[in-house]
């Protein structure tokens, strides 16, 4: 650790700052082993806040897991903050620049209803942007509560223009820039085309600039992370959120000029993902600025999960005599792996009582033969109790020459090994993009566009969307019957040759024109439904007038028939009901009040017609006998 010689400045000319990100509040609240882990490490990272007595507390996104965290979710975190962020403590900075346009609001520390001792600042990130009517996102939710200073917030995603935050403590002035998170994708583009401004201070040299942004760090592809080199070079210090590898190191330094700036990238304070970046040890960062000075601390936190990751290569290790019980050896041999590791896991319990005892452990186990490979959610379940993830202890992924040579193989190049692409690939997304380009040509989507699906995943996934993927369906189609109508193909081979030109263009869409296609689709489907409402409506309206109006005439055969208690020797008994002569045509009635649905009276008439000839037909046919009778008789 450096040398903290802070000591040496004046607590009213330096600004304590306590940098965190990527909490992930309610990542896997309903598990019953790690449900309350990450409300745990917030709770310390507060604490720290306290025990440091800072000026104000940094997040740099994600405080939430899900853009629309539970009511559970909400009021821990609510409770979390009143208990260490509220009381009567004075707040010594001040906020100069013009509050309604950072915030939204004044900040809380200045709301005569609230008594505010630490307060928080912070950015979205990706997992807690804003989603639905209005584009709120859950940061909003707090920040009109007084419980968090919500900055960075963009509604224009064509030009990005940021006005700084600047908080003046004593002699020290520092100017905050806040990026909350954007698609890789489309800020690289802004950056690229020059769109993304960064408003200065005019006695610039008197500040100390720092920009806290939630994206990409690693290369993860072109266009798809955010290089240090566009950011501009008067930052002083950048807080880098959204890797969740932490990369804090203890230094002390002075900007000097023509230099470039520093990145603080403090990784996230949870374990949301089973990777080996994720089993680095954990840390918050103790900022401390005097003027042009500063002092970073990395503060390594105590309440987090022991979590142990371990690669096996099988073909390196003595497994004893081959081809004997290849998968039970294996088993048996990997099982010896996971219960070494939970004894090793005991050496990162840090004495907190507040840290949860069962560790997290993950064995990546690269195999070469097919007996080699068994069910790995049963050998979990030997490990019930022992460590908290049972199901998923074991990834189990060929190795690289058995790929190569696999590929290489006619008879399985259409076998896509999963398992290496989801080594590689750090999110959702990255795995789909991953698996489609991996497929050979005759096995990828034909008509749906690959970065839709992707982006639709992640819609649903992170935002809670549950029609985003019968808007992009709806929008694919729509685009490929207009695209067809358009053509003039006729044949089955024309057609499929329009249908990959239909592809082809959707994919060289940009992200920003495909969501608009989408959008779009979205509501000219919505219209046609509501038209067709209408329509429906109309004609339903128009049908039930109809009957109203209509006059119904009945004749005598509409009558009810009576039944017949026994033999009659009567017209009604042998020729059905009485009446009018037939011929003469029927009197009009006054129709009775219309029912909502009106009586049928065709099947009825046939009904007592049918009747009526029914039983004509048997009195003819007993007369007839009766004479055949009488005349044998005789």
């Amino acid at each position: 650790m450096v040398q903290n010689d802070s000591a040496a400045w004046s607590p009213d000319e330096s600004l304590r700052v306590l940098i965190a990100s990527d909490i992930h509040l309610g990542y896997l609240e309903n598990d019953a082993v790690r449900g309350e882990d990450s409300f745990i490490a917030f709770e310390e990272i507060l604490s720290l806040g306290v025990q440091y007595d800072v000026d104000l507390i940094l997040l740099g996104g994600d405080l939430f897991h899900h853009a629309k965290p539970s009511p559970s979710c909400m009021l821990k975190c609510a409770q979390i903050i009143r208990k260490y962020c509220f009381g009567d403590k004075p707040v010594n900075i001040e906020v100069l620049s013009d509050q309604i346009e950072n915030f939204s609001r004044n900040v809380n520390y200045e709301d005569p209803n609230l008594n505010i001792s630490y307060p928080i600042f912070s950015i979205h990130g990706n997992h807690d942007d804003p989603v639905g009517q209005g584009s709120v996102s859950s940061l909003d939710i707090l920040s009109m509560t007084g419980l968090v200073n919500y900055f960075g917030k963009w509604s224009d995603y064509t030009h990005v223009r940021i006005s700084p935050v600047l908080i003046q403590k004593g002699e020290t002035k520092l100017s905050m820039y806040g990026l909350s998170h954007l698609k890789d994708q489309r800020l690289s583009r802004l950056f690229v085309e020059k769109k993304v401004e960064m408003e200065m201070v005019e006695d610039g040299n008197d500040w100390f600039n720092m920009l806290v942004l939630h994206q990409n760090r690693a290369d993860r592809g072109q266009g798809n992370y955010i290089p240090e080199s566009v950011l501009p070079n008067f930052l002083d210090l950048v807080v880098w959120g959204h890797e969740h590898d932490s990369q804090v190191f203890a230094m002390k330094d002075i900007k000097r000029e023509n230099e470039g700036f520093f990145v603080i990238q403090p990784g996230s304070t949870v374990a949301t993902s089973l990777a080996a970046g994720e089993a680095l040890p954990k840390h918050c960062v103790l900022f401390q600025l005097h003027k042009k000075e500063y002092i970073v601390t990395p503060i390594q936190l105590k309440t987090v999960r022991p979590f142990l990751f371990k690669t096996i290569v099988l073909s390196e290790e003595n497994l004893g005599e081959k081809n004997v019980n290849e998968s039970e050896k294996v088993q048996q041999f990997l099982k010896d792996k996971v219960e070494d590791a939970i004894k090793e896991s005991e050496n990162l319990l840090s004495g907190d009582p507040r840290q949860p005892k069962i560790p997290l452990i993950r064995l990546s186990v690269f195999f070469e033969k097919e007996g080699q490979d068994f069910n790995r959610i049963r050998f979990g379940q030997n490990f019930n109790g022992l460590v908290a993830n049972p199901d998923d202890v074991l990834i189990m992924k060929r190795e690289k020459r058995i790929r190569d040579r696999k590929d290489q193989d006619v008879n399985t190049k259409n076998d896509v090994d999963m398992g290496g692409v989801a080594a590689q690939a750090p999110d959702v997304e990255s795995l789909i993009r991953s698996y489609y380009e991996a497929l050979p040509p005759e096995r990828r989507l034909s008509v749906l566009s690959v970065r839709a699906v992707t982006d639709a995943v992640r819609d649903f996934t992170l935002k809670k969307d549950d029609d985003i993927f019968r808007r992009v369906l709806d929008a694919h189609r729509r685009r490929c019957v207009d695209f067809l109508l358009e053509s003039t193909a006729e044949k089955p081979e024309e057609i499929n040759e329009s249908l990959k030109a239909c592809k082809q263009s959707l994919d060289n869409t940009d992200a920003e024109n495909l969501k608009s296609l989408i959008d779009e689709a979205a509501i000219k489907a919505s219209k046609h439904a509501a038209a067709a409402a209408a329509a429906a409506a109309a004609s339903t309206a128009a049908a039930a007038k109809n009957m109203r109006d209509c006059i119904v005439l009945l004749s005598d055969d509409d009558e009810p028939l009576v039944p017949i208690a026994g033999r009659g020797r009567g017209r009604g008994a042998r020729g059905g009901p009485r009446g009018r002569a037939r011929g003469r045509p029927a009197k009009a009635r006054s129709p009775p009040p219309p029912p909502p649905v009106p009586e049928r009276r065709t099947p009825r008439r046939s009904a007592a017609q049918k009747t009526a000839t029914w039983l004509q037909n048997i009195t003819s046919e007993r007369s007839r006998r009766t004479v055949l009778d009488s005349d044998e008789s005789e």
